[in-house]
């Protein structure tokens, strides 16, 4: 061997043996990398936990509409078309204010929600001291609510009145609440009637009004997102509320979303595409915050208004001219997909997880009396850009649902899209999702 090479293998052999002192180390690292890499993945993997569920049934009385049955003279005047959507919608819980005069107008009015009260539809009724009603007393809503058919569920206080240009308003409304209450309390027709505090067009001045909840079953909101997204709001607002009504539950007797694109004057509009997913995800998000009922304002476009320039018109889940909305399908494809006829016997818990969950997807887990759970998902992001007035598109979201057991069947809608199921899986306990920025609901069928 000649000695170059015969050096060159010496050094080869020296370098050798002085890299396997290293070994153990190079091992160690790679391991560590390997785990932390692996940990990383695995953090987005919650474990399954089981879950509670809400009644399904409760969710669907959750769900109140604003309506103004006397104003005949607008497209309210259709009480056909109303009646006819109102029953296809499958809404069950209305609010409307309180009108009396003379017996005609009585009858043409109260026989209006005694009509809907066939269909099963109850009313919280608006009392307010510029109703010119006379003094308060139990035999006056008596007397209403016999006109009425008995369909009156709860009496509200008065309306917004710190906007009502009172210099004496909180003193109006401290001293006519609590007649509320009490001719609520000495009614002889109806004992299961509740009280429903005064509304507020803003919450902030429950500070000027004090607390009333000596006189209240629920408190009252009226938390407007003004074009963002239906949570926007509500943490701040129950917030407010507790100067008013403590820790009584809360109904929110308004709250929703216009289309007059083109009136810049109050709050800002929202295309209808974007209000067929905001809307049906407020009353998601409102449920699944404790409260107790929430009203949308409301149900029909008051009058034309072709050219979107007043806003106080285009509240509706219907046009003017009796057309739905996307967003009257969206509410008539989810109560319909969420319906039941009572609540459960119990309750259940359901054992599930998602992988690769990010903090924008919610989520709301209801039974049905039957035993189904109805998993609901949703991105709660920003699906409207109010400033530039155009809708976002919204990346669904993949995730994986794992369950705890294995169902029977799992079936998945999209009401914003369309009533029936879009996809359905059998004997899987393991699907992959995507998460749009309107409701998925995942119908669980147990084994």
């Amino acid at each position: 061997m000649n000695w170059l090479a015969f050096d060159v293998l010496m050094r080869t052999k020296t370098l050798m043996i002085k890299s396997l002192r290293y070994l153990p180390i190079i091992f160690l690292t790679a391991f560590m990398l390997f785990a932390y890499a692996h940990g990383l993945s695995e953090s987005k993997t919650p474990p399954i936990s089981s879950q509670p569920a809400q009644s399904a049934y409760d969710f669907i009385n959750s769900i109140g509409v604003n309506t103004h049955l006397n104003y005949f003279d607008r497209t309210y005047g259709d009480f056909a078309l109303v009646e006819h959507e109102l029953r296809s919608l499958g809404v069950r819980h209305l609010r409307d204010g309180i009108h009396l005069q003379n017996d005609d107008y009585n009858k043409a009015v109260y026989g209006r929600w005694l009509e809907l009260g066939s269909a099963g539809i109850r009313f919280d009724a608006v009392l307010d001291p510029r109703s010119n009603l006379g003094p308060l007393s139990g035999p006056l809503l008596d007397k209403v609510n016999m006109l009425a058919g008995g369909t009156i569920e709860s009496f509200e206080g008065p309306n917004e009145l710190d906007i009502s240009n009172m210099k004496d308003w909180p003193l109006i409304d401290r001293n006519y609440q609590p007649t509320v209450f009490s001719s609520v309390r000495a009614m002889t027709s109806a004992e299961s009637v509740k009280t429903v505090g005064p509304s507020l067009a803003s919450a902030a001045n429950g500070l000027q009004l004090g607390d009333v909840t000596a006189s209240i079953d629920y408190g009252n909101l009226h938390p407007y997102p003004a074009a963002k997204m239906p949570s926007s709001v509500l943490s701040e607002q129950t917030h407010l509320a507790s100067e008013v009504s403590g820790n009584k539950e809360i109904v929110i007797t308004e709250t929703g979303y216009h289309n007059a694109l083109n009136d810049h004057s109050d709050q800002p509009a929202v295309s209808e595409q974007a209000a067929a997913k905001y809307i049906p995800r407020l009353f998601l998000e409102n449920f699944a915050a404790g409260i107790y009922r929430t009203y949308l304002y409301e149900f029909l476009d008051e009058a034309p208004d072709p050219g979107l320039k007043n806003f106080q018109l285009h509240w509706g889940l219907i046009r003017a001219d009796g057309t739905e909305k996307p967003v009257f399908i969206a509410m008539k494809n989810l109560i319909s997909e969420l319906s039941d006829t009572s609540r459960p016997d119990h309750l259940q818990k359901l054992g599930w997880n998602l992988s690769n969950s990010v903090p924008s997807i919610h989520h709301l887990l209801l039974q049905k009396s039957n035993g189904e759970f109805d998993l609901v998902l949703w991105q709660e992001v920003s699906s409207y850009d109010e400033k530039n007035q155009r809708d976002i598109p919204v990346t669904p979201e993949q995730v994986t649902l794992t369950l705890e057991e294995k169902p029977r069947s799992l079936r998945l809608y999209e009401p914003t899209v369309q009533a029936q199921p879009f996809n359905i899986y059998t004997d899987k306990k393991t699907i992959t999702l995507e998460i749009p920025d309107h409701p998925l609901v995942i119908q669980i069928t147990p084994r």
